[in-house]
């Protein structure tokens, strides 16, 4: 199932498409981490351990995985599975190091979990440059002889584990105010330091970065939480989603399914855009503006696929005619999923 994930993970659309992300010619991903909710057996919860309690007293083992998503379709690009002991950084570091393709050319950000000498050097190593929001209290002193740059960023560093002045990483950072809702009918000001291995500021300006980097909650967080939904039925009312698998080896079996299906649900979705219906609907909008794949439902395109699959006539000795049939019927279909007039 892993190699099946793997032969269905990559981008959907192309980076000249309305909703992709480019800072500096670079395609803008996200990396982020989530917890699934395991069943709770002896099994599982030695081999994946669980989290919010020091005595494992907690309702359910959890699986943590950690995802490479694109604000683009939400397409996923890679994941990394671990026991929820793992650190994000930790895994994140290993996905760079095993599949430097993932990140080599591209633009990764990430929240003020992550960040941290040795995961940013991987990500460079790779070939790729990181723009990442860092903690309140960490020291980002002002470069020697340095100040700040036309578009208000500046050039410091992180400090290295050898602790040795050779060993740092330079790094630009850029600051910003964010309003926030308070809940009560008020807003809070919040400072956001932000900090990029794009050290050209011509290239990557200080406002492009952090439009860039307010793109992750897009490509992280809506996608973990539409694959979620996708297995909230397998646990009781009140546990939320649930991987029903009993012993470790079905679960991570059954993590790669997952993700590999709703990889395939969003690539189902990213077809229909390119079809001569979605076409059609084009022309018939007042502006004549193409749809994009940010006006796609995600569940509503879900539920064509299980009906699609229930009610199908394709078998596996179907001739390529009726595949095509299926596949064109499908795309036709899937259009009635975008939300638009």
């Amino acid at each position: 199932m892993e190699e099946v994930f793997w032969a269905a993970a990559g981008p959907l659309i192309g980076d000249d498409e309305p909703s992709a992300v480019l800072l500096a010619g670079m395609t803008v991903l996200a990396a982020d981490g989530m917890l699934v909710n395991l069943a709770d057996t002896p099994a599982n919860r030695a081999m994946f351990g669980s989290t919010g309690t020091a005595d494992d007293s907690s309702p359910f083992p959890q699986l943590r995985v950690v995802a490479l998503t694109a604000r683009a379709d939400r397409a996923m690009l890679g994941a990394v599975l671990g026991s929820c002991r793992a650190g994000e950084q930790t895994l994140l570091r290993r996905l760079a190091r095993r599949r430097p393709d993932l990140f080599a050319g591209r633009v990764t950000c990430f929240d003020r979990n992550f960040p941290g000498h040795e995961l940013v050097t991987a990500i460079l190593d790779a070939g790729g440059h990181v723009v990442a929001r860092v903690k309140a209290g960490i020291s980002l002193p002002m470069a020697e002889g340095g100040g700040r740059l036309p578009d208000g960023s500046r050039v410091t560093w992180l400090n290295a584990p050898s602790g040795k002045k050779e060993d740092r990483l330079p790094v630009r950072v850029t600051e910003h105010n964010a309003v926030l809702p308070c809940g009560d009918g008020r807003e809070v000001s919040e400072a956001c330091t932000l900090i990029t291995t794009l050290l050209d500021h011509e290239a990557a300006p200080a406002a492009a970065v952090r439009e860039a980097y307010l793109t992750r909650w897009s490509a992280s967080e809506t996608t973990f939480g539409e694959d979620k939904a996708t297995i909230a039925g397998a646990g009781n009312r009140t546990s939320g989603p649930v991987l029903r698998s009993g012993s470790p080896r079905l679960v991570i079996q059954e993590a790669w399914a997952w993700l590999a299906a709703t990889q395939l649900v969003r690539a189902s979705a990213a077809a229909a855009l390119r079809s001569q219906a979605a076409a059609a609907r084009a022309l018939r909008r007042t502006d004549s503006a193409p749809v994009t794949a940010d006006e796609e439902s995600f569940t509503a395109a879900r539920h064509h696929a299980i009906r699609s699959m229930t009610s199908t006539q394709v078998t596996a000795s179907s001739s390529l005619d009726a595949l095509a049939a299926a596949a064109d019927a499908a795309a036709r279909a899937a259009l009635h999923t975008l939300n638009v007039p």
